[in-house]
């Protein structure tokens, strides 16, 4: 900010070299924001279409709770994204950057969505309602790779998914039947649990499509990878949880 600051004062003497100096500047701040627009319109995009992939009771109770719980959950990301953008880069080396760009905004909104819904209020359901989340986010990787999805196969690679989903998330379920503050709390806890394992769940996609593997042919290699990932993000986030 100091240096387009320092570009504004020093603009000269004549009217065209003002012209110059104030262009300039506006090309350097118009970038960011074109980058956030890009990436709300593909959450946006993408919450629509999962929403109507969930049960008509569930979307609305969703809806209901939707700026409190995007608030919460915008937060879960910026602590996470601190957190683990190296672990990640280490992860995907090899992956183009170019491409690695575009396959960001389908997982970040893919994240975003799942902390939403882990955000939900009603009981043992975080799981299950992550597996449409799952499914498009995947289906969309798949496509920006330029490869064939099947749906089928997808939601069976999903349900075995799910198991973790439940493991990681039942504390959090169990202090959402205690009343008030236990919602508070598990609803805390599976916001993080749910954007965490959605993000890895993308991420080891990317690494195995742009590696030519194929996700459906390959489950084992997929669990292992996503199950290596998962416990490296979690030995990474102890230090922080002492503080």
């Amino acid at each position: 900010m100091k240096k387009l600051f320092r570009k504004k004062t020093i603009t000269g003497e004549t009217g065209n070299l003002k012209k110059e100096k104030v262009a300039e500047v506006q090309v350097e701040t118009e970038l960011p924001a074109t980058d956030l627009k890009q990436e709300e319109k593909e959450f946006e995009s993408f919450f629509s279409e999962v929403l109507k992939k969930l049960p008509q009771k569930t979307s609305t109770s969703v809806l209901n709770a939707y700026d409190k719980s995007k608030e919460q959950a915008e937060k879960i990301l910026d602590k996470s994204k601190n957190q683990f953008d190296g672990i990640f880069d280490e992860f995907l080396e090899g992956v183009d950057v170019e491409k690695r760009k575009k396959c960001h905004k389908t997982v970040h909104a893919a994240s975003l969505t799942a902390a939403i819904i882990g955000l939900s209020p009603i009981p043992f359901s975080d799981a299950f309602l992550l597996v449409p989340v799952q499914l498009t986010m995947m289906s969309r990787l798949h496509k920006i790779f330029g490869q064939s999805w099947s749906e089928s196969l997808g939601k069976s690679l999903s349900r075995e998914l799910i198991v973790v989903g439940l493991g990681r998330g039942a504390v959090g379920n169990i202090l959402k039947l205690v009343p008030a503050v236990g919602t508070v709390a598990g609803a805390a806890i599976n916001g993080a649990v749910a954007s965490t394992i959605t993000e890895s769940l993308g991420w080891v996609t990317v690494k195995m499509l742009n590696d030519g593997e194929d996700i459906f042919n390959q489950a084992m290699s997929f669990k292992g990878q996503f199950n290596t990932l998962f416990k490296t993000l979690q030995n990474s986030s102890k230090p922080s949880n002492k503080k």
